[in-house]
């Protein structure tokens, strides 16, 4: 055996122990620190992500906040609704679970398998839901049977109701689920999850902001395989704001019973505001349909529905104005200094211009017209000769200074702006010039000129307040755990028309309603209303079929009359729109006539 022959000197012993003691000491310090700052100096990061592994997020959600009308009557609410979860932690057969699914739900298996699908990148003890609005009945089964079906779950989760059901509906809108695809396109740090419901049409789309409230979060501990322990705590969601609105509900309710099954709009507004008291359209539709699952074919009958319900034809009806566009060309005459109010167009029934016969809609003529009186009978061969002394160019320019062309600025989404034609419209449109005989027919509101009842509203406002473009808003302002957070104020432009222009045109707007014209049927005892009628034809009356087609509801030609009370310091415009109606003077006139009987009557019975 080989032996070492260096001898260990008490000297070396005592280097080496001294040696190994530094060491020793050193490596205990180095672990001491390092535990220290684990323990003491980093105690709260390290705390933080041992948390953050075994602690899981849960959302709650928020109640919609109410939209009430200006009196303070609910027009959107929340209601309980009971929906049913599947936790898939708790599933121990798949394809078992399905089908249990299926028998609760009523949806097949394969609908279910793709609801599941589009969940499986969360968590497996992430609620996934199966059908909301579950009947009292499968509630009770389930919950009394929890240890037969651990997989699922029912909680409660507030529903949008409308209390009115179809009433207002093109107002308030609707709300729906929001898609896969729409949630990927939002940008990092919105509010919204798969399974949130948000705002699609009408007030709930507009003020969704201030509606769909803030979320809550249930704070969960979860073991090693994400399985639920326990709950840790739980943030309250908070219900969204209140949206108050222009509208009054009794009125808008008489107005919708008033039109009946006829399709058509009516809007009526506060001239001191430009607020909307009434906005009515039909047909209507349950917007609460929308707020729970709507099935297939649910959803292919309103969309395929020819008269479509879905629009807001306030908006997003396009249609001739008709003979309401005389308004248009009154002024535009007026203010370019081409038009005497007091001269004379001779109407005989019908005169020939740029070699084509135009007729009157009076066959017989109505004999000599000034302006008022051609207004009073909406004389078209007057009308026609005002048209032939302007170029279609000014025409639209005065359209468009009266809010023609352009989107009225209302507070609802998916406004269309109509059109008004002039020269450089047709050249770049259709790649031709623009005919002055094509003038003609723009002068009594036919040709491609296009406009929504919008539009018409805001122009009859705009006269009745002599130059005065009144912005049309249904907002009155946002409360907040009673406290307002957001008032609309009242918005008005000047119309660079002279306010004696304006004044001329009203009175013949008040000899249509009181001097026997063409909308004496609106006329009320004691209020001085003006208004001017118009009908849109669907179909020319040169057509060889005019007399046999128009027999028939759909061919018939729709009935405009836009109005305003009192001729003094106005304070209410209505603009009626019936489709397919027939004679405005016998539809639509008589409709308004009846709305401002009951506003003055209902406002002088609270004096």
């Amino acid at each position: 055996m080989y032996r070492s022959r260096r001898k260990l000197t008490p000297e070396a012993v005592k280097r080496a122990a001294v040696v190994s003691t530094v060491l020793l000491v050193a490596v205990f310090t180095v672990i001491f620190v390092a535990f220290w700052s684990i323990q003491v100096v980093r105690h709260q990061t390290y705390w933080d992500l041992a948390i953050r592994n075994i602690t899981r997020q849960i959302d709650l959600p928020a109640p919609r906040g109410l939209i009430v009308d200006r009196s303070g009557a609910v027009l959107a609410e929340n209601k309980i609704n009971f929906t049913l979860y599947l936790v898939r932690e708790n599933v121990t057969d798949m394809e078992k679970t399905l089908r249990r699914a299926s028998f609760f739900s009523g949806k097949s298996t394969a609908a279910l398998r793709d609801i599941v699908a589009r969940y499986e990148k969360f968590a497996s003890f992430y609620r996934i839901p199966i059908q909301s609005n579950v009947p009292q009945g499968t509630v009770i089964f389930i919950q009394s049977r929890q240890d037969e079906f651990p997989e699922f779950e029912i909680d409660m989760e507030p529903s949008r109701t409308f209390p009115f059901a179809e009433g207002a509906a093109h107002v308030l809108g609707y709300v729906s689920e929001i898609g896969e695809a729409e949630l990927a396109a939002l940008p990092p740090g919105s509010p919204y999850a798969l399974g949130d419901r948000i705002g699609r049409s009408g007030i709930e789309s507009q003020y969704e902001p201030f509606l769909r409230g803030a979320k809550g979060r249930q704070t969960v501990i979860t073991n090693s395989v994400e399985k639920v322990q326990r709950v840790s705590g739980v943030t309250d969601p908070q219900i969204g704001d209140t949206v108050v609105l222009t509208l009054d509900m009794k009125l808008q309710r008489f107005i919708e019973d008033l039109l009946g099954e006829e399709g058509g709009v009516v809007g009526v507004m506060d001239l001191d505001s430009g607020g909307l008291l009434a906005l009515v359209v039909k047909p209507a539709f349950d917007p609460e349909v929308f707020s729970g699952e709507l099935a297939p074919d649910q959803w292919l009958a309103i969309r395929n529905d020819p008269r479509k319900p879905l629009q807001n034809k306030f908006l997003q009806g396009i249609y001739s104005p008709g003979s309401v566009f005389k308004i248009v060309m009154a002024l535009t005459g007026l203010q370019e200094g081409l038009l005497a109010p007091e001269a004379v167009v001779t109407c005989s029934g019908s005169q020939v211009f740029y070699d084509r016969v135009f007729h009157c809609w009076n066959p017989g003529g109505h004999g000599a017209m000034n302006l008022f009186s051609a207004l009073q009978n909406s004389c078209n061969i007057y009308f026609y000769n005002l048209g032939r002394r302007l170029d279609i160019d000014t025409i639209a320019r005065t359209a468009r200074r009266l809010g023609l062309g352009e989107a009225s600025g209302i507070d609802l989404p998916s406004e269309k702006a109509g059109l008004v034609p002039d020269s450089a419209w047709k050249l770049r449109a259709q790649g031709q010039r623009w005919f002055p005989g094509e003038t003609i027919s723009v002068a009594i509101g036919h040709g491609q000129l296009n406009v929504t009842p919008a539009q018409m509203l805001k122009l009859i406002a705009t006269v009745a307040l002599r130059g005065r473009m009144p912005l049309p808003h249904l907002l009155q302002r946002v409360e907040r755990q009673g406290r307002t957070v957001r008032t609309f104020t009242p918005r008005f432009t000047r119309v660079p028309i002279a306010e004696e222009n304006f004044e001329r045109v009203i009175e013949g707007l008040f000899r249509v309603v009181n001097e026997g014209g063409t909308g004496r049927a609106a006329r009320v005892d004691g209020l001085d209303i003006c208004g001017k009628t118009g009908t849109s034809q669907i179909i020319t009356k040169e057509n060889p079929q005019y007399q046999r087609l128009t027999r028939e509801k759909r061919f018939m030609p729709h009935s405009w009359f836009v109005s305003f009370a009192p001729r003094q310091n106005p304070r209410l415009a209505v603009a009626v729109l019936v489709e397919n109606g027939g004679d405005a003077g016998s539809i639509a006139a008589p409709l308004a006539g009846q709305i401002y009987r009951r506003y003055f009557h209902d406002e002088a019975g609270h004096r």
